[in-house]
């Protein structure tokens, strides 16, 4: 089985393409945009299914052209204009220092021979791609602020392909370690051959990611959407990365997890101290990153914290005995009845503009990069080599250090890319993927420590230092954000996700393998909410010591 990759959420497991599954196709939208990738396609099959998710739809598509020309990639230092969005906005310096990451990537077939009309069925050759494709239309049925979420995630990544990688792979080979840069950034990214967007008349081109209060477009008497929503979207075409050296699983055990990590380190480096890059990304990604970030989430979330979390806690108190039972997790009733947990939404509530405004540096911080915004299991393509057919396995231990030598993994979906504190993305991860055994016995910490050494060794090799030496990560401020970024997501999950969450639904998720494991997994979920607890209470510590110097 395969997960679709690139969506984000919901993505479903599919068998394998047969070649009878679907006749070639040539008459529809489609295949212009293949010919992005390879110029003599004549027509395509779907491996299979289109998928349609939350926030857009993809698909394994198999572009056919004639097997009398010869494929390639395109030599990656050809100079070449590109085409990106095309608003104009960007300045004059930012435009000569840009490179298209579709010319950067795409795939050329040149002719052996001249092309014949007369080419038989056997003389075709087949290449997977994937596309990720956003029909506004298909979207009209939400909330304008849900739909405008949408389109925005849309914008975020199309620009993030084609403006942003090439300048993030552009610094990151500059690096003067010829190891690093081989096994750098370059192979943790997708290879995008195409990326476009068109939302005018829905989303302003310098309208913020995170203006959450930008007017409808629409009438407040329109019944129906517009027609033209039918022309409205964007697509991007990327490599497909369903081969038998890739995979995806959720949850992970820790060698896969430190293969993320590493990946992850990787990219927070690219960005770390480039004042200019991240400045630009405020501007045109998004100046608060993460799909979970308090400036992009709809304000209800936090107004009805308090009643969420107290019909999530009251949900799992009344069934912890069947829970406990049915064997899905430990008795958590002690935990659910101490006062600062019971307290925890009205806390939450209270501090959830405090602990978001210290996750969200200024481009010109100490410490900001571009984070990845979304970094869940399911949003990386893991080694083969890291299979594993034992996930629950509760003697793997790992040591810091082994991060080096594990290979890395392929990161996906930056449809949420910002500015952001690095601790964040790992902050989400850890909660996301890994099974709480996994995180006792100092097995959180040593995770975290990994990817710090991580960061450390790419952000050396980067500026050409030696990797035992120089720049580090003071460990207090690294540990300060991964727990407010730990309370944030918690935040979230309170707000988003536990509002309608109960013992049955969690059983339902159990083997839903995008869903994070806090809103799946008892035990998880429990663990999470007594560290958050504790993070929780030092902050408010923190916040009352600062009003008193006030």
């Amino acid at each position: 089985t395969w997960i679709h990759p690139l969506l984000g959420a919901g993505s479903k497991l599919f068998t394998p393409y047969t070649m009878t599954t679907s006749p070639p196709s040539s008459d529809d939208d489609l295949l212009p945009i293949l010919q992005r990738a390879i110029p003599t396609a004549t027509s395509y099959r779907h491996a299979d299914g289109i998928i349609s998710q939350a926030n857009a739809e993809g698909a394994r598509i198999l572009a056919r052209y004639p097997s009398t020309v010869s494929e390639k990639l395109q030599d990656d230092d050809d100079d070449g204009d590109g085409d990106g969005d095309g608003d104009g906005e960007m300045a004059a310096s930012d435009t000569a220092n840009r490179r298209s990451h579709e010319h950067d990537s795409r795939l050329v077939v040149s002719a052996s021979q001249p092309h014949r009309r007369d080419v038989g069925e056997d003389d075709y050759e087949e290449t997977e791609l994937f596309l990720k494709r956003v029909r506004a239309s298909t979207y009209a049925h939400k909330s304008w602020t849900d739909m405008r979420r949408t389109l925005v995630y849309l914008r975020t990544e199309v620009r993030f392909y084609n403006e942003f990688v090439p300048l993030l792979l552009s610094s990151s080979s500059s690096s003067n370690s010829k190891e690093e840069s081989r096994t750098g950034l370059r192979d943790t990214i997708p290879k995008c051959y195409h990326a476009a967007y068109d939302l005018e008349g829905l989303v302003r081109e310098s309208s913020p990611a995170t203006d959450v209060r930008a007017p409808s477009p629409f009438p407040a008497t329109a019944t129906a959407p517009p027609p033209s929503l039918q022309r409205k979207g964007g697509h991007i075409l990327l490599q497909s990365l369903s081969t038998p050296s890739r995979f995806q699983s959720s949850p992970l055990t820790p060698r896969q997890s430190l293969s993320c990590l590493r990946s992850l380190a990787e990219f927070h480096a690219a960005s770390l101290g480039n004042a200019p890059l991240l400045t630009l990304a405020s501007r045109r990604l998004s100046p608060a990153g993460g799909s979970y970030h308090l400036r992009f989430r709809n304000p209800e979330e936090v107004r009805r914290i308090e009643e969420s979390w107290e019909g999530f806690r009251r949900r799992f108190w009344e069934g912890m005995d069947d829970i406990v039972k049915q064997g899905r997790g430990r008795d958590w009733k002690r935990l659910l009845e101490k006062e600062g947990v019971a307290n925890l939404g009205r806390r939450m509530r209270d501090m959830a503009e405090w602990v978001s405004d210290r996750l969200t540096p200024g481009a010109e911080e100490d410490g900001a990069v571009l984070v990845h915004g979304d970094f869940k299991a399911m949003n990386v393509f893991l080694p083969s080599e890291l299979q594993t057919h034992s996930p629950d396995v509760t003697t793997t231990i790992i040591e810091p250090h082994d991060i080096h030598a594990i290979p890395p993994a392929i990161l996906i979906d930056f449809s949420c890319v910002g500015i952001g504190h690095p601790l964040s993305d790992v902050a989400m991860h850890i909660a996301h993927a890994l099974p709480p055994h996994h995180l006792q016995n100092g097995g959180e910490d040593r995770l975290v420590e990994a990817y710090l050494l991580a960061l450390e060794r790419a952000v050396r090799g980067r500026r050409g230092e030696k990797k035992d030496s120089s720049w580090t990560f003071p460990r207090e401020e690294a540990r300060r954000q991964y727990r407010l970024a730990c309370v944030d997501y918690a935040r979230f999950i309170m707000g988003r996700f536990w509002r309608t969450a109960s013992p049955e639904t969690f059983e339902n998720k159990r083997g839903s393998g995008n869903t994070t494991l806090i809103n799946r997994d008892v035990d998880a979920a429990m663990a999470f909410v007594e560290k958050v607890d504790g993070y929780l209470e030092m902050f408010e510590k923190e916040r009352e010591r600062e009003c008193g110097k006030e």
